[in-house]
């Protein structure tokens, strides 16, 4: 299999997104997957779309995504997210929205893996993979030997094995990469991970950006300082 960038939850963050690729570009990965979450939360939306797709990285949908396609209705966000979401259907072409709309809910990949934004084992409720005891049983449901997800913007690797230390070619794995665009561990630089299950390491990795430069767009669409904050959790 080959290294593969795993990144997700880029919620509009440009600033970030563009650390990240910047980042994860001196590795030369062989494979890019992004899992889901292009939008809400950040005020770019349509740059994050448009540079993910001139990457033509492999893209799940999610949550965000689904509601701002309108493949999920908005009562399912509170507000100040919920007014973003409907300013990000305001701002994003016909064309970006189809695109959202048309996202995959899960990708399958022949080295097995299986890459999805939140539960592999049904996509569309959104349920938030958050304990070793939830990723254990999604791993025993699972035929794929690795199972990438997002959602909790926390990241973490889980196996199927208790007590297992390391990343051994003979278990099975599920990574989350944590959130290029909305970290919630405390640690507000732009998260992203690397597989290579050829040398069979996983590196989580962290990066600096311009975080002025994105409440400042909230500010532009009309967000408060204390709403922006709230929007990305600064």
């Amino acid at each position: 299999m080959p290294l593969v960038a795993l990144i997700s939850d880029v919620h509009g963050n440009l600033p970030a997104l563009e650390a990240v690729v910047k980042k994860i570009d001196t590795f030369k990965p062989d494979q890019w997957v992004c899992l889901g979450d292009v939008v809400g939360y950040g005020p770019f939306p349509s740059e994050c779309i448009d540079l993910i797709r001139s990457r033509n990285i492999p893209t799940v949908m999610g949550n965000h995504d689904a509601g701002v396609s309108g493949n999920l209705t908005i009562k399912h966000f509170r507000n100040p997210n919920r007014k973003l979401i409907q300013k990000t259907q305001e701002i994003l072409s016909k064309e970006q929205l189809r695109w959202l709309q048309n996202l995959p809910e899960t990708l399958v990949d022949d080295n097995n893996w299986i890459a999805v934004h939140a539960n592999p084992l049904e996509p569309l409720k959104w349920d938030y993979v958050d304990s070793a005891i939830k990723a254990r049983n999604i791993l025993a449901s699972i035929n794929a030997q690795l199972c990438f997800v997002g959602h909790t913007h926390i990241p973490f690797v889980v196996s199927n094995k208790i007590g297992l230390l390391g990343f051994n070619k003979d278990q099975k794995y599920l990574i989350n990469p944590g959130s290029v665009g909305q970290p919630r561990d405390e640690d507000f630089r732009a998260s992203f991970c690397l597989v290579d299950t050829e040398k069979w390491e996983i590196k989580m990795e962290r990066v600096e950006y311009n975080t002025e430069k994105v409440l400042t767009g909230l500010t532009n669409l009309g967000f408060s300082r204390g709403e922006s904050h709230i929007l990305l959790r600064y």
